[in-house]
């Protein structure tokens, strides 16, 4: 019985065309590389710096980029549904990170060797 179960439930997962549907204004990959960079940028700078207000820096970002935070929210949702594209896309943050900072590439390096196996939206 518990095989059929989980062989139900696998063809149910494979049934799905999508586990979230597509937002219709979704914001392409690489512009939500720029904007989680400009997250992982303003979150760092909150660490750091005490006097800074991390709720009027992410309205900042999300007015950078003339978007509505509910637009990078539900395209944030989708591609996480989508392992391969979200891992292209946090990649592609990352490099614009080091581009931004070079120093951040060792810091990124030594957190990765101290925890292997990380996934990429918890770099």
């Amino acid at each position: 019985m518990k095989h059929f179960f989980y062989i139900s439930m696998i063809l149910c997962v494979l049934s799905c065309t999508e586990a979230i549907e597509k937002p219709k204004d979704i914001l392409p990959e690489d512009k939500m590389s720029e904007i989680i960079a400009d997250f992982a940028i303003n979150e760092q700078n909150y660490t750091i710096g005490n006097n800074i207000n991390s709720e009027n820096a992410t309205r900042f970002i999300l007015k950078k980029y003339k978007i509505k935070g509910e637009l990078f929210t539900k395209s944030y949702e989708y591609y996480m549904t989508k392992p391969e594209v979200i891992q292209e896309i946090l990649d592609d943050a990352q490099k614009i990170i080091v581009a931004k900072d070079p120093k951040a590439e060792a810091f990124i390096n030594k957190k990765l060797k101290e925890n292997p196996g990380i996934p990429p939206q918890a770099r």
